[in-house]
């Protein structure tokens, strides 16, 4: 229950302090003053209204506070619970929004929370039906909405939504499995032959590379064949040794003639020949090293090009090849593990289903049972209505499986005598929808639930005895919840328990200002007179207003 709300600096409101009670909360005032402003400060301060222009001209910051009582028990404890908030029996929601930046914060009970968890935090405090919820009636999935509430089906219907999104994504993984598959398979005698025709030949790591260099290294012999020819001729002379073998000779004859000093000539000559006899066999060495072979630069050249050629045939790099092989090798042990993945998800799919249709079954069954006691209830509702003579009628018809179950709910009635049953949007004015929303809401509030029921204008379109009536019904329900209403009806404000005016002039700065005032006694009787007759009030309308507040 909404026990106190605080706006400042909001649209028309400058500054506000309401306190609501148990009961019919009533709001009135002449068109245009601010009535709706009221609500769409509660709506901000909820999370529903993220209007970036709700910031009164001039300000800095605005904010709304609003103070509820909740029910240790409740679903809403639960949400406070495991958002690690502390719960008592008293929840505060503040909302602010910033000039500066425009950003807007929420808090509940002082901790800071994201506007997806005060969404589901309001929806267990409030419940709007605005000026064009009525409408709400002209959609068909919002009556399906209306008996699954009567029903008590929530539980089942989030059970259900689990369990078809659970089939929904089982049959999609199944799918996708089984056409990667199918994909697969197709391509598993090209794998096979593409593997073996890579392992085959044998590719070794950075074989291109290497093929490469040893082609050039041959080539480069094959250019200096000649010189090293020429310098085997030179350095395979005997003429050089013979040479250097005779100086030594003659050296020795004359030795007799000139001494000693020979001797070390001979000893140059000596060594000089010895080394040359070992450079001699280290260029032969070499030489022989670098032996051409024609065979071996074809086996080479023929090695690459086919290296190359598989690299295009496979449109890889020649060093990506071992890797392809790799991922064909792993493609192919896809197959085997796809096909107990199918089975496996085809056996989730399978179990989602029946569980699926088991529960779309029972709820189905739920909502034909619920659905003739709802419409003895509602008809039951519309004659206090002053409409005695509508038939009221739930139809379920079955259609293709969703979320939701395999139903199509429509709501249907005959609103004059001789009439013929037709949907609701076809044959309802704009009066008659309100009270068949009203009538809904009746029903639907079984018990007090601790939540705060707010009615923009319900009683559009109606006057008289028929807005007499609205008002009646809309007090019957304030005894099992806090109801708050906006409303141009004087029937409908003399049924409420409180009455609070609101009222629009100028601020001291030129600006326009609203200002909320909760009426006595004899401020609700001249209210009201005013609703009745007008800006003067008559001594009729004074009366008038007596008998209504009785």
């Amino acid at each position: 229950m909404l026990h106190s709300l605080t706006i400042k600096n909001l649209l028309l409101i400058e500054f506000v302090e309401l306190e609501f009670r148990k009961g019919l909360n009533t709001l009135t005032g002449e068109t245009g003053v601010g009535k709706s402003v009221l609500l769409d400060c509660l709506g901000f301060v909820l999370g529903w209204n993220n209007r970036s222009d709700l910031l009164r001209q001039g300000a800095q910051v605005g904010e709304v506070i609003a103070e509820f009582s909740i029910k240790s028990d409740s679903k809403l404890s639960l949400i406070l619970e495991k958002s690690g908030i502390t719960i008592t029996d008293t929840i505060i929601v503040r909302r602010n929004i910033n000039s500066t930046d425009g950003r807007k914060r929420s808090f509940v009970n002082d901790k800071s929370i994201s506007l997806d968890l005060l969404k589901s935090i309001s929806k267990n405090l409030v419940e709007l039906q605005g000026q064009n919820d009525n409408q709400s009636l002209l959609n068909e999935h919002s009556h399906a909405n209306f008996l699954d509430t009567y029903a008590d089906l929530d539980d089942r219907l989030i059970e259900m939504q689990k369990c078809w999104r659970t089939m929904q994504q089982a049959k999609k993984d199944h799918e996708t499995a089984l056409a990667n598959y199918h994909l697969v398979k197709s391509d598993k005698d090209y794998l096979e032959q593409s593997m073996q025709e890579i392992l085959n030949f044998d590719v070794q790591l950075d074989e291109e590379v290497d093929l490469d260099q040893k082609r050039r290294n041959i080539k480069a012999i094959e250019k200096s064949k000649e010189k090293f020819d020429k310098i085997a001729k030179l350095i395979s002379s005997e003429q050089i040794e013979h040479n250097l073998s005779d100086v030594i000779k003659l050296l020795e004859t004359i030795r007799p003639n000139i001494g000693d000093d020979v001797n070390l000539s001979i000893s140059a000559l000596d060594r000089t020949l010895n080394e040359f006899t070992h450079a001699q066999e280290e260029v032969l060495k070499l030489l022989n090293s670098q032996n051409f072979d024609i065979n071996e630069l074809e086996n080479t050249e023929e090695r690459l090009f086919k290296l190359r050629a598989l690299g295009r045939k496979y449109n890889v790099a020649t060093d990506q090849l071992l890797t392809l092989v790799q991922k064909m090798g792993k493609k192919l042990e896809m197959l085997d593990y796809n096909k107990e993945n199918i089975k496996e998800l085809d056996s989730v799919e399978t179990k989602a289903r029946q569980l699926y249709q088991e529960l779309a079954e029972e709820v189905s069954h739920r909502r034909v049972k619920s659905a003739g006691a709802l419409d003895i209830l509602v008809m039951a509702e519309l004659k206090y209505l002053k409409m005695a003579d509508c038939v009221f009628k739930t139809e379920i018809e079955p259609q293709k499986s969703g979320p939701r179950g395999i139903d199509k709910i429509v709501f249907k009635a005959i609103t004059n005598r001789g009439g013929k049953l037709d949907k609701l949007q076809a044959i309802s004015s704009g009066g008659e929808m309100s009270r068949f929303l009203l009538a809904l809401k009746v029903c639907l509030t079984k018990k007090d639930q601790g939540i705060t029921m707010i009615f923009d204008e319900i009683d559009r379109g109606i006057g008289g005895s028929t807005a007499d009536a609205v008002g009646r019904r809309l007090s019957l329900l304030s005894d099992r919840s806090q109801v708050i209403v906006v409303t141009h009806s004087p029937q409908v404000a003399a049924h409420g328990n409180y009455q609070w005016k609101v009222e629009k002039s100028l601020s001291d700065n030129n600006l326009p200002i609203s200002t909320i005032t909760e009426l006595d006694q004899q401020e609700r009787l001249n209210e009201i007179a005013r609703m009745l007759s007008g800006q003067e009030i008559s001594a009729e309308a004074l009366a008038a207003a007596k008998m209504l507040l009785g």
